[in-house]
């Protein structure tokens, strides 16, 4: 097992949440937010705890049905995705010079930020790309498929999205540093 693999799994088992505490979260929100975020995670200062966390929305999963057996282990990975520029900044920070200077993605990322901004985004566009939607290209890219276990991950996301010739080779070269071959990987069941 090489060290992103083991860095990735220990970031992840220190940032999970209970049950509980997910549900007292997500219960804390207005309805239409409630019912509109599958997880959440929160670094440093958006965490009330000052420290990372993972919270996962189970009554969203529950109510919609449609979830995987191993729904609760993919979205943990997936929201680990935020936590790889703490863990390996050298790997996150070559993914976004990358997406951030290739033609297709920049493009991309910038139609994303226009719809954030229209739904209320105030950050810059670069901390946009940095702290969120990064984190989500990569991994869309890395999970998405028709056989994830995470309903938002069946649609929209695929290999054929505009990840441009350079990013797409980078993401590529994590996918398999993270032990994914097709569907086969050491963190969760397809």
């Amino acid at each position: 097992m090489n060290d992103l693999i083991k860095k990735l799994a220990f970031a992840i088992q220190s940032v999970k949440t209970s049950p509980e505490e997910s549900r007292e979260f997500f219960q804390s929100l207005p309805d239409n937010a409630r019912d509109a975020i599958w997880a959440e995670t929160q670094l440093f200062d958006d965490s009330p705890t000052g420290r990372p966390r993972t919270l996962i929305n189970y009554d969203k999963f529950e109510k919609d049905g449609t979830a995987g057996k191993d729904y609760i282990r993919e979205m943990e990975f997936g929201e680990g995705m935020h936590l790889l520029k703490y863990i390996s900044p050298e790997s996150f920070n070559d993914l976004y010079a990358t997406a951030m200077s290739e033609k297709e993605p920049r493009r991309w990322l910038e139609e994303s930020y226009q719809h954030a901004v229209n739904d209320g985004e105030k950050r810059r566009f670069e901390d946009f790309v940095r702290y969120s939607r990064l984190d989500q290209v990569i991994g869309g890219y890395i999970q998405g498929s028709k056989n994830s276990n995470i309903p938002t991950m069946r649609k929209g996301w695929d290999k054929n999205l505009p990840y441009g010739r350079q990013f797409r080779e980078k993401l590529k070269n994590l996918e398999t540093q993270l032990g994914f071959d097709g569907d086969k990987n050491p963190w969760f069941e397809r």
